[in-house]
C-alpha cells in the first residue's frame, strides 16, 4: 500500500481522510471525534518519563507500557465495535486489518512496520525498523491486536536475516496493575478557531513543513530536522494519575519541571523578535506569546481562547487542554523565556474542559 501524498502540501492522502484537525484545538480520528491525538516531538515523552524516574529514583516504564497498550486497545475497540468496521474481526478480514495496522503505524511516524506472518487467535510477526521508541511501539502493536482478537497478547523480539522482528502470541492475562491504567476520555468543548487549510486535502497549511518518509516510517519537521509522531495523549494522563495516587501533589512539580525544561531548550529566544536584540517591549511580548500559543491547536494541545500579560505575570485560558501538567510546563517555559526568571504556575478550572493558567515570577 504505497503512500499517496497531497499534490499541494504533501500530507498522506489516506491519513487526511482518517484524522481531523478540529476547530476546538483538538486532533481526532474522523470516526471518533472524542478520541484525541496529538502531534509532538518523538523524544518528548521519553525525556519526561526519564526525568521523572531520575527524580523519583524508581522505574515507571511498566506503567507507561500498560497505559499505552490500554489507550490503543480502547481506540481500536471504539472503531471495531461499530458497523461496518466490526467486520474486521471476522476471520477472513483480519489479514486486511493487520495490514492496515502496519500502514497506520508508518503514517503516524511510529516507525517502519511490515507484517510477515499472522495466524488469527495464535500469533503474528512483523519486521520493525526505525521505531520512534521501541517499548512504546511494542505497546501500540499489542493494544491494536488485543482489540482485534479480544484477548491479551505477549511479545518477544527475534532476529531474522539481520532484521528485528517482533513476535506476538496470545496469552491468558495482562498484568494485574494494568486495570489501574485504563484511559479516561474527558468531554470536549466546541470551538470556533479557524485554521488555514490546504485547498486539496483540507489539512492545516501551517503544517506544510512536515515531511513523511515512507520507507523509514518517519514524520520530520524539516525546519528543525526534528522527528515527530502523531499519537494519543491518554497514556501520559493515566501514568500521571497513578503516580498522583502514590505520591500525592508532590508529583506535580516533577512533571511540570520536566515539561518546562524540555520546551525551554527548544523554543526561540524572544529577544530575536526585538528591534535591538536585547530589551523586550510589550509589543514584543504580545507577538511572542501570540505566536507560541497559536501552535497549540496545530499540535492538538488545546484551544487558547484568551491571554493577557504584563511584566512578571502571564495568564491564558485554554479549552480542551491535552494534559494539564505538561501544558503548565509549556506555558512556564514561554514565560521564563521572556522574563528570564524562575516562575510559578498555578491553574484553576471554573468550567468543564477549560483551565485558566497563571504564571508569575518567584
Amino acid at each position: 500500500m504505497r503512500m499517496m501524498k497531497c499534490r499541494l502540501c504533501g500530507f498522506p492522502y489516506l491519513l487526511s481522510r482518517m484524522i481531523r484537525w478540529r476547530d476546538n484545538g483538538t486532533i481526532s480520528f474522523t470516526m471518533l471525534p472524542d478520541f484525541r491525538m496529538i502531534l509532538l516531538e518523538s523524544e518528548m515523552m521519553t525525556y519526561i518519563y526519564a526525568r521523572i524516574e531520575e527524580k523519583m529514583g524508581v522505574a515507571i516504564s511498566h506503567l507507561v507500557f500498560e497505559a499505552q497498550r490500554n489507550a490503543v486497545r480502547s481506540a481500536v475497540d471504539s472503531l471495531l465495535d461499530r458497523k461496518p468496521l466490526s467486520l474486521a474481526r471476522l476471520w477472513i478480514s483480519k489479514q486486511l486489518a493487520a495490514r492496515i495496522f502496519c500502514r497506520l503505524a508508518v503514517w503516524l511516524g511510529c516507525g517502519y512496520v511490515k507484517g510477515l506472518r499472522y495466524r488469527p487467535k495464535r500469533y503474528g510477526e512483523a519486521l520493525i525498523r526505525n521505531p520512534f521508541d521501541r517499548d512504546y511501539l511494542t505497546a501500540i502493536i499489542l493494544g491494536a491486536y488485543e482489540s482485534l482478537e479480544r484477548r491479551p497478547f505477549e511479545h518477544e523480539w527475534i532476529k531474522l536475516d539481520g532484521e528485528e522482528v517482533i513476535r506476538i502470541t496470545t496469552t491468558e492475562t495482562r498484568p494485574e496493575f494494568s486495570e489501574r491504567l485504563e484511559i479516561d476520555l474527558q468531554p470536549l468543548k466546541d470551538g470556533d478557531r479557524v485554521l488555514p487549510r490546504c485547498p486539496s486535502c483540507g489539512m492545516p497549511k501551517d503544517l506544510a513543513y512536515l515531511e513523511w518518509y515512507d520507507e523509514e516510517g518517519e514524520i520530520v519537521d524539516n525546519r528543525r530536522d526534528e522527528r515527530m509522531i502523531i499519537i494519543d495523549p491518554y497514556s501520559g494522563s493515566a501514568v500521571f494519575r497513578e503516580l498522583e495516587k502514590e505520591l500525592g501533589e508532590d508529583i506535580f512539580p516533577l512533571i511540570i519541571d520536566a515539561g518546562k525544561d524540555y520546551t525551554r531548550s527548544r523554543i526561540l529566544d524572544p529577544r530575536k523578535m526585538s528591534d535591538n536584540g536585547e530589551e523586550i517591549s510589550a509589543e514584543d511580548r504580545e507577538v511572542f506569546y501570540r505566536k507560541s500559543l497559536s501552535l497549540l491547536p496545530l499540535w492538538g494541545y488545546g484551544n487558547p481562547v484568551s491571554f493577557r500579560h504584563e511584566e512578571g505575570r502571564f495568564e491564558v485560558v485554554v479549552e480542551n487542554p491535552f494534559n494539564k501538567y505538561l501544558l503548565a510546563g509549556y506555558l512556564a517555559a514561554l514565560f521564563e523565556a521572556v522574563e528570564e526568571a524562575e516562575s510559578r504556575v498555578i491553574w484553576e478550572s471554573t468550567q468543564p474542559s477549560s483551565i485558566t493558567y497563571t504564571a508569575r515570577t518567584v
